[in-house]
């Protein structure tokens, strides 16, 4: 090969080795590259859970997330964070999560997205990244926001968010008696809020911490149960057999 056309065929392979290169770092699964500020606690079919966690003022490097329906389900009470997307010729638009409260929830339709994150606060923001795989909320034009509850003196369910494919009940535990988790035909998810003790049918109790899951199939039935001295509370996020 003549010198100025190996040059040239140099040129172009490390021209391809390094767009080749940029689109393999433009895929960043958290799960992957960012294990202390995501961890998989739960998968199976229909759902994934995902602990996330960045520590007071910690920047979080760009990473991606899929175009699913995701429930944000929140476990502290935190300050801002800021979440920078990339966008062309270097330019970054940037938006601002408001302060989260324990229990509080949030239920987006879902796009693929890629950004970084930069927690403003002094405490650390953990929540649960609830990726739903079979739901289809095309319907919910703005994400919902659910509030975390003004008390939770008195034991309570209430269904707090309805849409094809999907409920969310909320179920507060306030006394000693154990606290029914009723038998549905869809199957759900059960996040505790809080540390509760929990049974499912014909299983032996377990004590679940704040931030921990369970998988409650279809026509199961459960209970949930508070501490000693303090409330319980768990949010149950239900997929009926009928979603799309």
């Amino acid at each position: 090969m003549l010198p100025h056309l190996r040059t040239a065929a140099l040129c172009i392979g490390i021209a391809f080795a390094i767009a080749s290169g940029a689109i393999a770092v433009g895929a960043q699964d958290p799960l992957v590259t960012l294990p202390n500020n995501y961890r998989l606690i739960f998968d199976n079919s229909d759902v994934a859970a995902i602990h996330a966690h960045y520590g007071a003022h910690e920047k979080v490097p760009v990473h991606d997330h899929p175009s699913v329906a995701t429930v944000f389900v929140y476990l502290n009470d935190s300050g801002q964070v800021r979440i920078d997307h990339p966008e062309a010729e270097g330019k970054v638009e940037s938006v601002i999560r408001p302060p989260t409260a324990t229990g509080a929830f949030r239920v987006v339709a879902g796009m693929a997205e890629t950004h970084s994150i930069e927690n403003l606060g002094d405490t650390s923001s953990d929540f649960l990244r609830v990726e739903l795989k079979n739901v289809s909320l095309d319907t919910l034009k703005e994400p919902f926001r659910g509030k975390a509850p003004q008390s939770v003196a008195s034991s309570q369910d209430t269904i707090e968010f309805t849409a094809p494919g999907l409920q969310i009940e909320r179920i507060i535990c306030a006394g000693a008696s154990p606290c029914p988790v009723k038998a549905s035909f869809a199957p759900s998810l059960i996040v505790a809020i809080s540390p509760v003790s929990f049974a499912a049918t014909a299983t032996p109790k377990e004590m679940l911490n704040t931030g921990s899951v369970r998988w409650l199939p279809s026509a199961r039935s459960a209970t949930v149960t508070a501490p000693a001295n303090a409330p319980g509370q768990v949010l149950r996020i239900l997929l009926p057999v009928d979603r799309p």
